[in-house]
């Protein structure tokens, strides 16, 4: 207990009834301000706002360091849900690094999930700017200190939020004695927007989002029967790369133990100067152009003018022009480069893929004509003509399945292999690597993003053709205990529980679990296709 409650001693900061000294790897940004007008806190006069956080078993009341949060009960577990990690980001707050939540007076209702963050959902903007909240699934039963686990949603850092049904963390917790957690962070253009007359967070708001979520986390969750000392991040497609963006961020140093990459990949991020000139493309795009004061003006736009000039296309086959930066400070280099020499927070880590990334997202391709054309779209044409002597469509069953071989293995499973080798050559921690190839309940084999409802177990959230609740076989149900005992024993432990074992990760044989209906472990995925694509990656 004395471990957790001179953590939570440190936590008293500005918000009264004591004068504790931050910890050593808290700042001075870090000390919450005292907020006697928040909007969502109930006013009392004469009572100075407390906001001392206590180790221990959760309740239906927690005192955090923004204030008290009233959660839930939901089945075995309490919840908490719209709990504030950042002050807004609204106004002059607005494409900047986001600040502490304040200390607030009152109770705030965590019983309902807060806005998403500003998006286009099917050509319309949704969401509000005042979405930098989380949620959190702890199990009730009073235990030890309990593992965490940090989930970081995908969506091309341009779409999703940390309440979309497939994220509800509560099964995930009570299968794995964890607390969950969801966290959103700001997208697209409010997100990463990069522009020289920007501060020096620009192209990076949204990584430095994750990284106050995560200072949150350590300074609250020993009062919801958490370890500050055992967090791990894991996330799925842009979540994935923002967690192998965050082993490379310096400000993230210390705030997680482990790190999970679920089909992602982390070597093509922009430089500032490519950043800057997306950014110069936006503001020429608005009525900002040629104000005098860009950072001024772009803060005064409406959101829906923001996210709707410029927007990306963030599916399994798109990207969007706006991600973290390498911009020298938040994130110096590559993340892939930073790993391979060792210039990164260097943890137990899991990187993997799924067999049939593109599956749902390819087009029709009607014939080897269409196929080729494709791939020259894909790949330019000399590199087009490359991929088609590695990839001829006499090697599949379709030209589509060729296409959708092509792309999941130069996106996502061959660079799985790839951040599995720059881990490995830049530490002593341990490096896992898996396949996923179950491919139930998709018509299209192991999508992208079909791992998500086997690990959180949220398989009511997927809809079937017949626009109704997918109900799992027994086989669904037994893979997604599976994984759900392997990422929360890797998340107890830093070693994945799995029989048979998970062997840890070497260049010479590329050891993989392979996961499908049944396990197994195999020497190298695809082999031959990914000593193809490992020469050519700097070319793309």
């Amino acid at each position: 207990m004395m471990k957790y409650l001179s953590i939570a001693t440190a936590a008293l900061l500005a918000c009264g009834g004591g004068s504790a000294s931050p910890p050593d790897a808290m700042t001075a940004e870090d000390a919450a301000p005292i907020d006697d007008a928040a909007p969502d806190a109930a006013t009392a006069p004469d009572a100075a706002p407390v906001c001392l956080v206590i180790a221990g078993a959760p309740a239906e009341r927690v005192t955090t360091t923004s204030g008290v949060v009233r959660g839930a009960r939901d089945g075995a577990t309490w919840t908490y849900k719209g709990v504030p990690f950042a002050a807004p980001p609204v106004g002059d707050r607005r494409l900047r690094a986001p600040e502490p939540a304040a200390c607030v007076r009152g109770e705030r209702d965590a019983t309902a999930f807060g806005p998403t963050c500003p998006q286009l959902a099917d050509g319309a903007v949704v969401g509000e700017e005042d979405c930098l909240q989380l949620n959190l699934w702890t199990p009730a039963v009073a235990a030890a200190p309990r593992p965490v686990m940090v989930w970081i949603h995908g969506g091309g850092n341009s779409v999703g939020t940390a309440s979309d049904p497939l994220y509800d963390g509560r099964r995930l917790a009570e299968a794995g004695d964890v607390i969950v957690v969801t966290t959103n962070y700001r997208l697209g253009q409010l997100g990463f927007l990069a522009h020289p007359a920007l501060d020096g967070a620009s192209g990076n708001f949204g990584t430095l989002d994750l990284v106050r979520a995560l200072g949150w986390v350590r300074d609250n969750i020993a009062a919801f029967g958490g370890d500050p000392g055992n967090v791990t991040i894991f996330g799925e497609s842009a979540g994935a790369r923002d967690v192998c963006t965050l082993l490379a961020t310096p400000p993230a140093a210390g705030l997680f133990h482990r790190a999970l990459m679920e089909s992602g990949a982390c070597k093509f991020l922009p430089t500032r100067s490519a950043a800057e000139t997306q950014g110069a493309m936006l503001v020429a795009a608005t009525s900002c152009a040629g104000a005098a004061d860009v950072p001024a003006c772009l803060r005064t736009l409406p959101v829906a003018t923001l996210i709707t000039t410029l927007p990306g296309n963030p599916s399994a086959l798109g990207s969007s022009p706006y991600q973290p930066t390498i911009d020298g400070t938040v994130l110096p280099e590559q993340p892939s480069a930073a790993m391979a020499a060792g210039r990164h927070h260097a943890v137990p880590f899991v990187v993997g893929a799924n067999a049939d990334e593109t599956g749902a997202a390819a087009p029709a391709v009607a014939s080897e004509a269409a196929y080729a054309t494709l791939v020259h779209a894909e790949f330019g044409t000399a590199l087009g003509d490359r991929v088609l002597q590695q990839y001829p469509a006499s090697r599949f069953p379709t030209p589509r399945a060729a296409y959708v071989r092509v792309t999941t293995d130069a996106r996502f499973v061959c660079p799985a292999r790839e951040i599995a080798r720059a881990a490995d050559a830049g530490q002593l921690a341990p490096v896992y690597r898996y396949f996923f190839e179950y491919g139930t309940p998709s018509p299209f084999g192991a999508v992208h993003g079909l791992d998500v409802p086997f690990v959180f177990g949220t398989f009511g959230a997927i809809t079937t053709a017949a626009n109704q609740p997918y109900q799992p076989t027994a086989t669904d149900l037994a893979v997604s205990a599976t994984l759900q005992a392997a990422w929360t024993t890797f998340a107890r432990t830093g070693t994945p529980g799995t029989t048979p074992a998970w062997p840890t990760w070497i260049p010479a044989t590329d050891p993989t679990l392979q996961l499908d209906a049944t396990l197994s472990t195999i020497d190298g995925v695809r082999t031959a296709d990914c000593d193809f694509w490992r020469p050519l990656y700097d070319s793309l």
